[in-house]
């Protein structure tokens, strides 16, 4: 009887959990599971709590079948799943966010800003930078129309003076926060619309999918 792949490889990483490692080892083991990382951290710590699969997937609101498969990386679409992201996230004690980075459902590009010519980049900051009264005394009166050079030039200035990188974008937290605000402004107004406004245990496998 020959032996699948993903046999071979739960087979490795019971055993590497069951022998003292390092942070860096353990980060590393999680994410070589077949089933990926959320669903690796899901069995560590169901093995740490001594609870067995069938508790697990009790906690989860899954059936031992639909565990197995997760636990070989074969079921996507419920490991993306809204309700399951939520009930991963309270047996984790992690913000459901966290869960659906580390299900891939969010990846790093999403936090990036739209690719912009250069000369639209520099319109735009440009434009900010006049509606400050005290740079826009910069601007010579003469100087009717400005070059992008010239605009490029003033930018760099206006940047190197305050330590920042030109232009200035948008910083991961700030990103975050505008997020996060957003996700209370749409909740609110789910709630106004008569809408259900937050996550519900109840949900069913059949409900939209974030």
């Amino acid at each position: 009887m020959t032996t699948e792949p993903d046999d071979e490889a739960l087979a490795a990483f019971d055993q590497a959990a069951e022998q003292p490692e390092a942070p860096t080892a353990r980060m590393s083991r999680l994410y070589r599971h077949p089933g990926g990382p959320l669903v690796a951290w899901l069995f560590d710590d169901a093995r740490l709590r001594l609870h067995s699969a069938a508790k697990l997937a009790e906690e989860l609101g899954v059936s031992i079948e639909e565990l197995k498969l997760l636990e070989r990386g074969h079921a996507l679409t419920l490991l993306r799943h809204r309700a399951f992201i939520a009930s991963v996230a309270r047996y984790l004690g992690i913000p459901p966010i966290t869960a659906r980075l580390l299900t891939g459902d969010i990846t790093i590009r999403d936090f990036a800003t739209v690719a912009e010519p250069e000369e639209q980049v520099i319109e735009r900051e440009f434009a900010r930078f006049c509606a400050n009264p005290q740079l826009r005394a910069l601007i010579p009166e003469a100087c009717d129309e400005t070059s992008l050079d010239f605009k490029r030039f003033l930018l760099d200035v206006h940047a190197t003076h305050r330590e920042l990188d030109w232009p200035d974008l948008p910083r991961l937290p700030e990103v975050l926060r505008w997020l996060q605000r957003a996700a209370v402004v749409h909740n609110a107004n789910e709630v106004a619309a008569g809408g259900s406004g937050g996550e519900s245990g109840g949900e069913g496998k059949g409900d939209e999918e974030m």
